[in-house]
């Protein structure tokens, strides 16, 4: 009588904290009523656990659940007990509803209908509890309030009618890490409102075609890691609500891609992993992921995607490809949406130019871990060109040997192209390119041109690496050193950076900032300075043709004019005598008795014209 009053009570202490959740306009004291009132709830549940057993410690306890939103309630928790511990333990809950009911660790072996006789969670967890087989009714006293059913690393080997019999409400199904071979027509026939399915990591190989046609609300099947060879066209009969789609990690080698037709609100499709050859998807206009990783695809003409409206992701990793041709990609250009393609680890040697044209609003391209030596493999075009909104590119581990101008887009924000053999990389390279991280370490550098990262400012830079490299000092081109030193806070170079690592040159970056102006200034004055002479020139020309024009009105140059005489005569300063060097006029020799004293009449010049 006692446990059963103390359950009604602490029933209604639950009542009452969802009340006050429903009705509350206060977030913070909402939160903080229903905190406090399950941590009541809880503390008497732990009374009425140990309660209900005698001598020894009761194998559940009550938890308080604050993780899992979806679950109403608190949690009950068994751990390290046998099934009749935990039995025990449950029945002294007295058919009271709880949250969560989880059991792991434990050794049930068969869960029978006893286990959880006295018990009503909506969420139900048993794993890692060696559970090998379900009776008829263990879930029979659960159907009306179970909600999600999580059996996870137990050793069940079938799944049949039985196990899921009753459960109605059942939205959720964790079956991952189990013994199942074989999923037979009718298993779910009695789990309509089923949301999600999860059967990784199980032994599965035939799937009976119609098995899961009852399942008409199903979003999310997941399949992995099992032993499936093929998929024909009744494996996925009845799911038309499906939104994720994951068969990775078998062994499929044919796939009747027509059975995805029906799927037309499938968003992700997951079929890495496997030994598939041939893909054709078509009109699956809510598909945003599609992952063809990890198969044997030779050649990209052997992939047909088409009217995929919606892609947004193509994962082609680790396949067989060693070239993209133009028009292998055709089929997605519809695909207006798509932002990221992958085609990392393959034997790539050759892309065509034009191979990109279609997917050209692309942004993330990553061809890391190929053969490829060039950006212009067959012409002097990048393949890159077509890509206008390209800002993250992976190119790291192939064989580059040098990064020329115009071969990288300037949209570009993030490139990472180290472990290549790059021994050269232009000084316009990255012109005009606003890059955020740049990953050129571990090539076969051993100098830049000066003006290399001119484009590069510390507002946009957020990462660079130069490590690796087998860096060749020489002073008075010493500049990297320097820049690097500037920008150190953006250096997260984990390698060796040799002579780079402390400048040994009598040059700072102000220096060479000023040597960059004074440049500019002698460029300015050298263009000045030919412009002064055009225009000299240009004057004297017209000078000489005007007085070619007058040479029949004009004198000579050389003749004198009258008022040059004048000016010259009437400068009296330039005709005084010096008394010091005066010389006596010579006497005359018929004048006697006459002194030349007496003679003081001045001798007049004419100048006749």
């Amino acid at each position: 009588m006692y446990n059963s009053a103390l359950v009604t009570w602490i029933t209604l202490l639950l009542f009452l904290s969802r009340t006050s959740t429903a009705t509350s306009s206060d977030d913070t004291t909402t939160t903080t009523t229903s905190t406090t009132t399950k941590q009541q709830a809880c503390a008497q549940l732990d009374v009425v656990l140990n309660n209900g057993v005698e001598n020894e410690t009761s194998a559940c306890h009550c938890f308080e659940d604050r993780f899992f939103a979806k679950v109403d309630g608190i949690t009950i928790g068994c751990t390290s007990r046998t099934a009749l511990s935990i039995a025990t333990s449950l029945a002294s809950l007295n058919d009271s509803d709880v949250g969560r009911v989880h059991i792991w660790d434990s050794q049930l072996d068969t869960l029978s209908e006893d286990v959880l006789n006295l018990v009503k969670p909506t969420s139900l967890i048993i794993d890692r509890s060696r559970v090998s087989s379900v009776s008829l009714n263990s879930f029979s006293r659960l159907a009306e309030r179970l909600k999600e059913l999580v059996m996870k690393k137990n050793m069940i080997e079938s799944l049949d009618e039985k196990l899921l019999r009753g459960l109605k409400q059942l939205q959720f199904l964790d079956l991952t890490g189990n013994r199942i071979s074989i999923i037979r027509k009718g298993t779910f026939k009695e789990t309509p409102n089923l949301e999600e399915l999860l059967l990784d990591q199980n032994e599965i190989s035939i799937i009976e075609d119609g098995a899961f046609e009852n399942l008409k609300n199903l979003k999310k099947l997941s399949l992995a890691t099992n032993m499936l060879t093929k998929i024909t066209k009744g494996t996925f009969k009845g799911l038309e609500n499906l939104e994720v789609l994951n068969v990775r990690n078998n062994a499929i080698e044919s796939f009747e891609w027509p059975v995805l037709n029906s799927m037309k609100k499938l968003i992700t499709l997951d079929v890495g992993t496997n030994r598939l050859v041939n893909v054709d998807l078509q009109n699956l206009r809510n598909l945003e992921k599609l992952f063809l990783n990890n198969n044997t695809i030779h050649n990209l003409k052997s992939v047909k995607l088409r009217n995929l409206t919606s892609l947004v992701l193509v994962s082609l990793d680790r396949n067989m490809i060693s070239e993209i041709g133009e028009g292998d990609l055709l089929g997605l250009a519809k695909s207006t949406r798509l932002e990221s393609i992958t085609l990392a680890a393959n034997n790539i040697s050759s892309i065509s130019p034009k191979a990109f044209a279609p997917i050209h609003d692309v942004g993330i391209l990553a061809i890391q871990n190929n053969q490829l030596s060039s950006f212009t493999s067959e012409s002097d075009q990048s393949f890159l060109r077509p890509l206008r909104k390209l800002q993250t590119l992976l190119v790291s581990r192939n064989q580059l040997k040098s990064i020329k101008e115009n071969d990288l887009p300037k949209s570009l924000t993030v490139l990472a192209a180290d472990h290549n053999q790059i021994e050269s990389i232009d000084a316009k390279a990255f012109e005009g390119i606003a890059m955020q991280r740049l990953y050129i370490n571990n090539n076969h550098l051993q100098a830049l041109p000066r003006h290399t990262f001119d484009s590069f400012t510390r507002e946009t830079l957020e990462a660079i690496d130069v490590s690796g490299n087998a860096w060749k000092c020489v002073c008075g081109e010493e500049w990297l050193a320097w820049w690097l030193d500037k920008f150190s806070d953006k250096d997260v170079a984990d390698g060796v950076i040799g002579c780079l690592a402390k400048p040994r040159c009598d040059v700072d970056l102000d220096s060479l900032e000023s040597e960059e102006k004074s440049t500019w200034v002698t460029v300015v004055a050298s263009i000045l300075a030919a412009v002064s002479v055009f225009i000299l020139i240009a004057i004297a020309f017209l000078y000489i043709n005007d007085g070619r024009q007058r040479g029949g009105v004009l004198r000579p140059l050389s003749r004198r004019v009258d008022s040059d005489l004048h000016t010259l005569l009437g400068d009296s300063s330039f005709f005084k005598e010096d008394e010091t060097r005066r010389i006596p006029p010579p006497t005359s020799p018929g004048a006697t008795g006459t002194s030349a004293a007496g003679n003081t009449e001045k001798k007049r010049v004419r100048f006749e014209q």
